[in-house]
């Protein structure tokens, strides 16, 4: 349930991630209209909804504190053909995450619990192993600010269909022991975790000695004015809950979660004006100081990466991400959840913010151009102020060449996914600092310190070189193109990798088509005196099973985490690829050679070689025998 990007499933969440990133990336600069009144606002965005094809958004705008407009464009739901409101509800998905990091601080304010304390002395009864626990031990504020070095939740951890809709918090972290075991040692890189949030949440209750939902509404939404949105489904809040949809559109089943904590929240989009106000109004809601103001501002900076301590400010705060996006300098959260996708943002050195509520999870370009209207608009009469740039010489710019490895995955079981798209090349080339991934364009970093870097149209340092603990140079950049840790290494793994993978495909892809003409031959009758059809027929069967397996990974997400046909076909199909795999290498190194035509065999052994290679592959992945009904 995440930043700006989740949706169906854990992989469906990753993959909406990847898309969005694409996405933005490919918009050009000058596609959008810079509208100069609230009316032409509204059209552009009401024809960035047509053009997405989504159901609807629900907007608001604080302008000078106050709401400018709140409203909707569109439809809450199609078929009873529903219009979108102030009023109408939304899943927030991660949005959530900022109740619950406010309640935290309340509850630290209240002198009930302390951001820095470990979490192991305040929950032992929380499975966590973290062997750097004498030196990195995981406290309060890594769960908020996403530095643990928590997995990602697994399959089985995001949807709940067989348990009851309140299950503790306590069951749900016990059955999933290995998503609360750090990979790294804690306070040094920021890796997003919904179980973290989990925990977090799960603290609150110990500290409150009350369900976290409910401390959250009597001591933060109802201050704020929130009534009908919270984490429960009333009956209130679904009445004027509006339907998600995903690509089709499709409309979506409402689906409990058992993060709660982590993305479980409704609200509607003046709902989330007041929060967008409360944070201008530096914790100040109808007159009552609800937390301090500098509770607001710590809230908006990380503290606990290494990114942090070398120099970047900007970054993932207690449950606020502060970030460059339209060339201004922002607070706030995304959120995703089954059929829906959110995010609010404000700025309050000119004192305004917005929210935008989807009720479709397949846009996020769509989510991205509201936001840049957004900004574009409310920050359209302020100036545009940028970091200065220094001058660095050739030889410092090298001391910052090479390539850097992704190595801070959000999920570990598809962190093979991050190292096939490639990690970062960084490149000096006549006084100047070029940014691009294995392949495509590169862009300029501008130095603005020793070590701090920014892209042309940013106002401050988004990029930061450093040297870890072991000495290894480390990349670390903010915002919607973010590098969340890179680690310096040779960039002749990674070319090489992709080669092999395409040549493997490639020859796979061979087999089917070689398959044409000696399946249809053998159809007919013509091949009755051909010997050792295996050779031929075997190689073709693993890469029919490995094409089957890929087909069911599209499946499973419509119920992921569940035994059934698909996952059961993921499982078997992969050992079954393996299996097909060396056998098929087998028959043909062992063929006589005068049994068998020259070419057949040579195609054969080399379709058969590039399976066993992609088995190899597979097998370092973690895939083979993947169990997605496995905690």
């Amino acid at each position: 349930m995440n930043m700006p990007r989740i949706a169906r499933t854990l992989a469906g969440l990753l993959w909406l991630a990847a898309a969005w990133n694409t996405a933005l990336a490919q918009t050009p600069k000058d596609e959008l209209p810079h509208p100069k009144t609230l009316d032409e606002l509204q059209k552009a965005m009401a024809g960035v909804v047509e053009k997405n094809h989504i159901p609807g958004a629900g907007v608001a705008l604080v302008s000078h504190g106050e709401v400018l407009w709140c409203g909707g464009i569109g439809k809450a739901d199609v078929a009873a053909a529903r219009d979108i409101n102030c009023d109408t509800e939304f899943r927030v998905g991660s949005v959530s995450k900022s109740f619950v990091a406010l309640a935290l601080l309340k509850l630290e304010e209240e002198g009930k619990i302390n951001l820095q304390a470990r979490v192991q002395d305040l929950a032992p009864e929380v499975p966590i192993e973290n062997k750097w626990v004498e030196t990195n031990p995981v406290r309060v504020v890594n769960l908020l600010e996403h530095t643990a070095g928590f997995d990602d939740m697994s399959p089985t951890e995001v949807y709940n269909t067989k348990d009851r809709a309140d299950i503790s918090l306590l069951q749900v972290f016990q059955a999933h022991p290995a998503q609360q075991n750090p990979r790294w040692p804690p306070s040094t890189r920021f890796a997003y975790s919904n179980p973290g949030f989990g925990l977090a949440g799960y603290l609150i209750q110990k500290a409150s000695r009350q369900p976290f939902d409910a401390y959250i509404k009597r001591t933060i939404l109802a201050p704020l004015g929130i009534e009908t949105g919270e984490f429960r489904l009333t009956g209130a809040n679904h009445a004027l809950l509006a339907q998600g949809y995903q690509t089709g559109p499709k409309a979506v089943p409402y689906k409990e979660i058992y993060l709660r904590p982590a993305g479980d929240m409704k609200a509607s989009p003046g709902e989330l004006a007041k929060l967008v106000q409360f944070f201008l109004r530096r914790g100040n809601a109808g007159g009552v100081q609800l937390v301090k103001p500098e509770t607001i501002a710590r809230m908006e900076y990380p503290t606990t990466p290494a990114s942090a301590r070398n120099g970047i400010r900007l970054g993932y705060g207690l449950a606020n991400y502060t970030e460059v996006d339209g060339g201004v300098v922002t607070h706030g959260h995304d959120g995703g959840i089954d059929g829906f996708i959110s995010t609010y943002r404000y700025m309050p050195e000119q004192n305004w913010g917005y929210v935008v509520l989807l009720n479709s999870d397949f846009s996020g370009k769509a989510l991205h151009d509201l936001n840049l209207l957004a900004t574009h608009f409310l920050s359209k009469d302020f100036p545009k102020a940028q970091q200065p740039l220094i001058n660095l010489t050739q030889a410092e710019l090298e001391n910052f060449a090479g390539y850097y490895a992704p190595r801070a995955p959000r999920n570990q079981m598809l962190s093979f996914a991050e190292d096939l798209a490639g990690g970062t090349r960084i490149r000096a080339d006549h006084g100047h600092l070029l940014l691009s991934g294995l392949f495509g364009k590169p862009e300029a970093l501008l130095p603005v310190g020793k070590n701090l870097f920014r892209r042309e149209n940013e106002p401050e340092a988004t990029a930061v070189f450093f040297s870890d603990s072991s000495g290894s140079r480390v990349f670390v950049s903010v915002g919607m193109d973010s590098v969340p840790y890179g680690v310096r290494e040779s960039v002749f793994w990674p070319y090489a990798r992709l080669a092999v993978l395409g040549l493997c495909l490639v020859l796979l892809g061979s087999s089917l088509l070689f398959a044409v003409v000696w399946v249809l031959l053998w159809l007919l009758g013509k091949m009755k005196n051909v010997q050792h059809l295996s050779v031929r027929a075997v190689p073709l069967a693993a890469t029919m099973v490995l094409l089957a397996v890929c087909f069911s990974m599209t499946k499973i997400l419509e119920d992921l985490g569940a035994v059934n046909f698909w996952s059961v076909t993921i499982y078997a199909g992969t050992i079954l690829f393996a299996l097909l795999s060396l056998f098929g290498l087998w028959l043909a190194v062992r063929v006589p050679r005068g049994e068998i035509n020259r070419g057949v065999r040579i195609h054969s052994l080399l379709v058969s070689l590039a399976c066993s290679v992609l088995t190899a592959f597979m097998a370092s992945w973690h895939v083979l025998g993947l169990r997605i009904w496995a905690p």
